[in-house]
Formats: C-alpha cells, structure tokens, sequence
C-alpha cells in the first residue's frame, strides 16, 4: 500500500498537492486515526495471544496449527509496519518523513507479508485436499512437522522474491524533496502489479475454491465408503485403515470449520487492495484524483481488519482455543469470569425453578 501511493505522485510539488486532493474535516481525520490505532493495538495483542497459544499446544487449532502460526506472523508484520508506515504516507501527503533507511530498506521488505498471508491459507487447503484424496501425509508425527515447517520457509522465501526484491531494485529516495518512490517504467509497473495481483490474490483463491470443491466431493465419497466398510465385518484387516480414514475426514472437517471463515475474510477484505492496484496500474491519472486519499484511507482499514480479525475467527469457531486462550489470562481474570459463569448459571436455574413452579400452580388451579 505505501508503495503504491508513491509511484506516480513523485511529480506534484506540496502546493500541488494541497490542490488536488480533497481537505477531509479534522474531526473526519481524528476518528480515521482512532480506529486505525484502535484496529492495529487489538490486532496486535489478539495475534501474539494466537502465537502464544499455538507455541505452548501446537494442535489445539488443527493439525495445521503450524500455517496458522505463519499467518499470525503475517498478520503481525501487517499491522507492526505496513499500518504506522502507511498512516503516516496517507496523512503526510506523499512526504516521505522517516528518512532513506526506511525508505529503501524496511518498506520493500514489508511487501512480503500479504503473500505470506495468503500462500499460508492456501497451503492448508492444499494440504487439506492431499491427506483427503490420495492419503499419502501423516497425521502428526516429526515428520510432518519438519515438512511443514520446510513448506512455510518456502512461503516465506517466495514471498519475499516475488514481492519484495523488485522493490529493493527500484526503490529511490530523494533526501531534498523527502520523496520515496518506486522508478518503475509505466509498462514494468503496470506488469508488476498485474502479476501480484494474480499471485497474491486471484490465483490462491482460485486453488482454494478448487480444493474445497474436491474436499467436498472426496468427503461424502469416503463418508459412504467408511459406512460400508463398518457395517461389513467380514474385512478385519483393514480396520486400521478405516480408523485412519476416518481420522483423515473428522480431521479435515475440523480445519475446513476454522478456514473456512478465514478465507471469505481475506477475500473480502483484501479485495478492494487488489482493485486499487489495479487501476493504478492502468490508469495513469488516478493519483490526480481529488479522492484518491480517501480511497487510500478505506483501504488502508481493509486491510487492517483482516490481520486484526483472524484471532476473532479463532475464537468464535474453535471452543478449545478459547479455553487456553482463558487459562494465558491473569488469575484475578480467570477468576471474575468463573464467577460470572457461576452467577450466570445460577440464575438460569432460579429461573427454570421458577418456570416450574408457575406451571404447577396452574396446572393445581386447573384441576380445582
């Protein structure tokens, strides 16, 4: 996001600037900040709750509970550097303030995040989809865990090689002006970010939905396959294979519960990202636009948001990470919610025995 608001605004002049973009209330402005920092603080600490609980009971998530860790990463670089940097880029007017290191160094960097995110996702369908059609990964085991640990360095590698190294190439920054921008050709800029589109957003999304079809289709065929197997006694041997395969389903249906949610979040809140992307790339005179810091702003939350709601997808579709989620809480917490579950519980039985009485009396004053 702070990348692209730079390449093709390096031109203005700051009178320019303060021309051609729309001058948004103060208060607008206040309440833009509030629930930026708001998203980016309850973001932050729900995502380094999720590594937490993920480091100290790695499967109490899934099986994948090693990708989702990937994704909490993810989630956190978004809303560690590419918040604050991007905040500061909407509301600076396209100056760069924080000086050449960050600039050439930290901002290319930061790119590698929302493919990380996404490749992290489309590996559990992926890997979803193995285990389901062809049976051939374990469940657990250390050699499960080195394969997945390889597989998210590979994400993590290819995410910074296909987003990250064509920033640091082209990357400029201008000490007098304080301008910091990418010095892509217009046809280069408009390929880049096609492609990146593609591959952080339509291609894996694309993989997802296919899995999911295929899990979907492999799920109601092993369903009826272990059916049948369990009513016929006469194939002993194979009762191994079938408490693994239905390990395999009861499995797959659990992760699909908690990916699920987390896919439609990223498609839709990552989408309007890719939109603007693409019309920049497109579009030559879109940063003229008196809107377009607006638009920025609005996006600039999407994408928030969907770093920030993950560890809520967790906790509402999976009651054993709220449970370990409690017992990281404080003892005074824990304590004030067991009371409150009591107190709550207590008076769910008043009202019941209340509820009983009532009817009794009437069905007595009936009878009378």
């Amino acid at each position: 996001m702070s990348n692209n608001s730079s390449l093709r605004t390096e031109s203005l002049t700051t009178g320019d600037r303060d021309e051609v973009y729309l001058k948004l209330p103060i208060g607008f402005t206040i309440f833009e900040l509030i629930l930026q920092i708001t998203i980016g603080l309850l973001g932050i600490t729900g995502n380094v709750i999720v590594c937490a609980t993920i480091i100290r009971r790695p499967k109490v998530l899934s099986a994948m509970s090693q990708y989702l860790l990937s994704l909490a990463f993810a989630d956190l670089g978004v809303l560690l550097f590419i918040l604050p940097l991007s905040v500061l880029n909407i509301q600076f007017s396209f100056e760069w303030v924080l000086g050449e290191v960050l600039c050439l160094y930290i901002i290319p960097c930061t790119e590698m995040f929302y493919s990380a995110a996404i490749w992290s996702i489309t590996t559990i369908a992926v890997e979803r989809y193995a285990n389901i059609a062809w049976k051939k990964m374990r469940i657990g085991g250390r050699r499960s865990l080195k394969r997945s640990r390889l597989i998210i360095i590979a994400i993590w590698v290819m995410s910074f090689a296909m987003a990250s190294i064509p920033v640091y190439i082209y990357k400029k920054y201008d000490s007098d002006s304080r301008r910091c921008w990418v010095s892509f050709s217009t046809s280069f800029r408009s390929g880049y970010l096609t492609i990146k589109a593609i591959l952080q957003y339509f291609l894996p999304l694309s993989i997802i939905a296919f899995c999911y079809q295929r899990i979907g289709k492999r799920v109601s065929e092993r369903s009826r396959l272990f059916q049948d197997e369990t009513t016929s006694q006469s194939e002993v041997r194979e009762s191994s294979s079938m408490v693994n395969a239905n390990a395999i389903l009861q499995q797959t249906k659990r992760t699909q519960r908690i990916l699920k949610p987390l896919v439609i979040l990223f498609a839709l809140t990552m989408l309007p990202l890719n939109i603007f992307d693409l019309v920049t790339a497109y579009w030559d005179g879109f940063f003229y636009q008196s809107y377009v810091k607006l638009l920025m702003s609005a996006v600039a939350i999407s994408i928030f948001t969907n770093s920030a709601a993950d560890p809520l997808v967790y906790c509402i579709v999976s009651k054993e990470f709220r449970t370990e989620v409690k017992s990281l809480l404080p003892g005074c917490v824990r304590n004030r919610l067991k009371r409150r579950r009591e107190l709550n519980s207590t008076l769910k039985t008043k009202r019941s025995i209340r509820t009983t009485e009532s009817a009794i009396l009437a069905q007595c004053e009936s009878t009378l």
